[in-house]
């Protein structure tokens, strides 16, 4: 199985890890059912080892292609080669326009709501929506997104959201807000509930500048369009940590990414373990996903291994963790608000029958369901969870939309489905636009934010 480029090299070495008898093999069982990455590696490594065929490299680049970076996998390394490995991709093959373009969801965002006028006309044309589909690789069963003629962005800045609050009252908390692209430019009902929520619980609000998460991109191993982005959200959010705001964000996916993806091998940094005063022999590594207990570990023996060697090392990884510290879901925050009184919360029709689903990246976050348990300290309230701890949709953001990958998002997506399918009578809410929209293509029906169900009271 010996390649020669750095992409292939960078996937073989996730074989090494993962397979055969140095190694891991945890994810053989694992994952065998809630992923497509894995049952794939182990199937083309144990067809590699019967037949003593080399793989090709387009073998390696489909079973690349199969991660959705779900971030339900418990090993961090092949996260990271996996990232590596997209952008190794990328450079030696330059992805096709349309996953370029697909993946670039702040420009496509800012080009649909400014042109919705023309566009939704438009979209009711099948010849027209047709050709949109086979120029952007859309499958044909998937619908184009509807954009609004109106941005979020746009209407916060009307509502002098975008400049930062000024005379802050001593009695209330400021809040930036994070919105993400999906509820920028596809979705604004949900952000502007997530605004009004906080104003109505006297949290005053401020939209900053703000670019892509970089998610899209990376998954398309665009790593310099990613960098641009992060680099700038770092010093907008640094800024914003500073001036004595709160972070939040109600994207379950940017959050993933801040709090999680962004830092991880950031601990492992020189200067992280010179701010920890870890000395000349020592480190000191975390223990537990909340970042929140250290151990002392010899220098001697994990130097080696533990280094700030990922996907994300040319950036700051003091800004990476602090970020990553700060950063908070705004489920999170709020439920923690309402157990102390902070805030009254309600819901807009409190008998109808709810059924949540928790979205991958929600839970890699470790912060318990907090809608669900807001809603259920409520009067009157009927909810129930439906999934599980590795159930995913499927969509992986832009990629359900693509013609190579829909028929896997819903292979991935199929367990859930039925399990949804089961909750007919119920309202389903989740608070992942990518679920939501793979939910509202599958059933065919309406799929809301929590946010939109919640009003102050």
């Amino acid at each position: 199985m010996e390649m020669k480029t750095g992409f292939t090299s960078l996937v073989l070495e996730m074989f090494k890890k993962c397979a055969g008898r140095s190694g891991c093999e945890v994810c053989r069982e694992h994952m065998e059912e809630d992923c497509l990455f894995f049952p794939e590696m182990y199937r083309l490594h144990d067809l590699a080892q019967e037949t003593g065929t080399p793989l090709t490299e387009m073998d390696l680049a489909s079973l690349v292609d199969l991660c959705t970076l779900c971030g339900l996998c418990p090993c961090q390394d092949i996260r990271m080669l996996v990232l590596k490995a997209k952008a190794a991709r990328a450079e030696e093959k330059k992805p096709p326009l349309s996953a370029r373009l697909l993946s670039d969801a702040r420009q496509a965002g800012q080009w649909g709501t400014a042109f919705s006028a023309v566009l939704h006309p438009l979209n009711r044309l099948k010849p027209v929506t047709a050709m949109a589909k086979k120029i952007l690789d859309i499958h044909p069963e998937r619908s184009l997104p509807a954009f609004p003629e109106e941005s979020f962005f746009v209407w916060a800045k009307k509502r002098g959201l975008t400049a930062p609050v000024k005379n802050p009252s001593r009695d209330s908390s400021k809040v930036a807000y994070f919105a993400g692209c999906s509820a920028g430019y596809l979705f604004p009902a949900v952000a502007k509930s997530a605004v009004d929520l906080l104003e109505q619980n006297k949290i005053q609000v401020f939209v900053p500048s703000q670019h892509c998460c970089s998610m899209p991109l990376i998954m398309e191993g665009n790593q310099q369009a990613a960098k641009k982005r992060i680099l700038a959200n770092l010093e907008t959010l640094g800024a914003c940590m500073q001036d004595g705001y709160d972070i939040v964000c109600s994207c379950p996916t940017c959050g993933y990414f801040f709090k999680k993806l962004l830092k991880e091998t950031a601990y492992y940094s020189e200067a992280f373990q010179h701010r920890a005063n870890a000395g000349n022999n020592k480190m000191q590594v975390p223990t537990g996903s909340r970042d929140k207990k250290f151990t002392t570990v010899p220098m001697g023996i994990y130097k080696n291994f533990l280094k700030d060697n990922g996907y994300f090392s040319g950036i700051d990884p003091l800004q990476r963790i602090d970020l990553s510290l700060n950063v908070q879901d705004l489920g999170e925050y709020l439920l923690a608000r309402h157990k102390t009184g902070q805030i009254s919360i309600s819901l807009k029709e409190p008998g109808r029958p709810l059924a949540y689903f928790a979205p991958c990246h929600q839970r890699e976050q470790n912060i318990g369901h907090p809608y669900v348990e807001m809603i259920q300290s409520l009067p009157g309230t009927d909810i129930i969870p439906v999934g599980g701890e590795m159930l995913c949709c499927g969509m992986g953001g832009h990629l359900g939309f693509k013609t190579g990958f829909h028929d896997h998002s819903l292979a991935i997506g199929g367990p859930l489905f039925d399990r949804l399918a089961a909750a007919s009578n119920r309202t389903l809410i989740t608070d992942c636009l990518s679920c939501r929209m793979q939910l509202q293509h599958v059933f065919s029906r309406q799929v809301f934010h929590p946010l939109e169900l919640l009003i102050a009271v």
